[in-house]
């Protein structure tokens, strides 16, 4: 199996992580005096207000990078897109815009790189762990999460901003509403950077609550084969859940010898479907694969 990305095979993941250090900590050299030009007409407050959102996305991304947790992929991701915003609506007043955008599109690219999300999502591993994440369903990619990021980025930058601007009803009324809105945003978009395989001593755990209401083991000795998913394998076989989510890739076929429970998520009661094959569908499925040959998966 190859590696996920041509950026993988020649610079390897640890080396993609600390561009992406880079990259996010030099933004202010490229971004920073554009915020300034687009910001300069605005009132002090408006200004003020501006800086502060800016930094704090900026530190909040620096430092999940750094400590390498779960809530860091969410916040970079979420600050990942804005650079190329301002860009775009510095464009027509500023000659660094072009620079702007050029870095800010190198952020994004970096930022959505699965290596980068590997790497800041394994800093939860311990002992012998390790964490790969899942990838994402395509029917979300291909709206809700464009616009629940618009949503977050709304709900927190428009309230702020009236009340700099003046508006103080509107600007708390748009507070009350937006700063709720913009959590539940963040809290089910940091659902898609809590998906993934964790290698354990004794086999990898499936953790995908969006597919599953629980976690579950598949244990070394229990598995017979791991591999890549044939084109016509019959998903109506009563033996096997399917929890790809119809993203885009890889999708891996972990066969089992024996019975294990799994208990999907669905709107009606929760039932256990007891199966001997999972598909899944990590967005590194060589690493995944290299993972479990070197831990002995199967026998």
């Amino acid at each position: 199996m190859k590696p996920t990305t041509i950026g993988a095979a020649l610079l390897g993941e640890t080396t993609l992580a600390w561009l992406m250090r880079v990259a996010w900590a030099t933004l202010p050299l490229s971004t920073g005096a554009l915020v300034d030009d687009i910001a300069g007409d605005w009132s002090s407050a408006a200004r003020w207000t501006a800086a502060l959102l800016a930094w704090g996305l900026w530190v909040a991304a620096l430092v999940g990078l750094l400590v390498r947790r779960p809530w860091g992929l969410t916040a970079l991701r979420l600050a990942a897109p804005l650079p190329v915003v301002v860009a775009i609506v510095g464009a027509a007043g500023s000659d660094g815009s072009w620079i702007a955008a050029a870095h800010g599109a190198a952020v994004i690219v970096l930022a959505l790189l699965p290596e980068v999300g590997a790497h800041v999502v394994d800093g939860l591993s311990y002992g012998d762990e390790r964490r790969l994440i899942l990838r994402v369903p395509f029917a979300l990619v291909a709206g809700p999460i464009p616009l629940v990021w618009a949503l977050v980025v709304a709900g927190v930058v428009s309230g702020p901003f009236v009340l700099a601007a003046g508006g103080r009803v509107l600007g708390a009324l748009l507070v009350v509403i937006g700063f709720p809105i913009a959590w539940m945003g963040v809290r089910s978009l940091h659902q898609l950077s809590r998906r993934w395989i964790v290698f354990v001593p004794n086999g990898f755990v499936v953790h995908d609550l969006l597919a599953t209401r629980e976690p579950f083991l598949l244990r070394r000795q229990d598995v017979l084969a791991i591999g890549p998913a044939a084109i016509d394998i019959d998903l109506s076989d009563e033996t096997l859940i399917d929890l790809s989510s119809n993203a885009l890739g890889v999708v891996l076929d972990v066969q089992l010898d024996g019975d294990i429970e799994v208990v999907p998520v669905s709107r009606r009661v929760a039932e256990v479907k007891v199966v001997q094959r999972v598909l899944v569908t990590p967005s590194r499925p060589g690493a995944v694969l290299r993972e479990a040959r070197a831990r002995r998966i199967p026998k």
